[in-house]
């Protein structure tokens, strides 16, 4: 989907749906993705910027292209701007400001914690959605646990978690976007 700021949908008005439980969208990492696929929407994200840099705004297609390289199947969606949207419409750039990183300390011990604010995960929603891509996952009403060699994960109700195994919170932020989400 080309972006076009203040013509076109934005990132937030796809992806950010108002009531959706945190910890139950998908990641590629719990889905797994195709490598093929990256050269297929590079070569569509190309054309379409070539469109825009020839001036031929009128041939581009203005809509979501999603394809599925195990299938064959291929699906084109039309997105219209969320009035009510975060980012376009009311021009809150949590991202960009930094309010949308979770914040991370030093734990010790090979651990590192991060403090999400304001989240609350459906945890055996979580856990069922990620049984599939990583080791040992245990949870119980305030936690969930689970292993992605040589890391182990504890993800508490309210978003927090503990990464053990390493000191670098990059780590840390990585592993949580990756299968937690951002």
């Amino acid at each position: 989907m080309t972006i076009r700021p203040g013509r076109t949908a934005c990132l937030a008005c796809l992806l950010e749906v108002a009531d959706a439980p945190a910890g139950v969208e998908e990641t590629c990492d719990t889905i797994g993705v195709l490598a093929p696929i990256v050269q297929l929407i590079s070569s569509l994200e190309s054309a379409e910027a070539l469109k825009l840099l020839a001036g031929k705004e009128d041939a581009l297609h203005g809509r979501l292209v999603s394809a599925d390289v195990w299938s064959g199947r291929f699906q084109s969606v039309e997105i219209s701007r969320n009035p009510g949207c975060r980012c376009c419409a009311r021009r809150e750039f949590s991202y960009l400001d930094g309010e949308a990183q979770p914040h991370v300390t030093m734990c010790g011990r090979d651990s590192v914690q991060i403090h999400e604010r304001s989240r609350s995960l459906d945890l055996p929603a979580l856990g069922a959605r990620l049984a599939s891509a990583v080791e040992s996952v245990r949870h119980n009403e305030f936690l969930l646990r689970f292993r992605v060699p040589p890391y182990e994960m504890t993800v508490f109700a309210d978003g927090r978690a503990i990464l053990k195994g390493s000191t670098d919170p990059a780590v840390a932020r990585s592993l949580y976007a990756r299968f937690i989400g951002a």
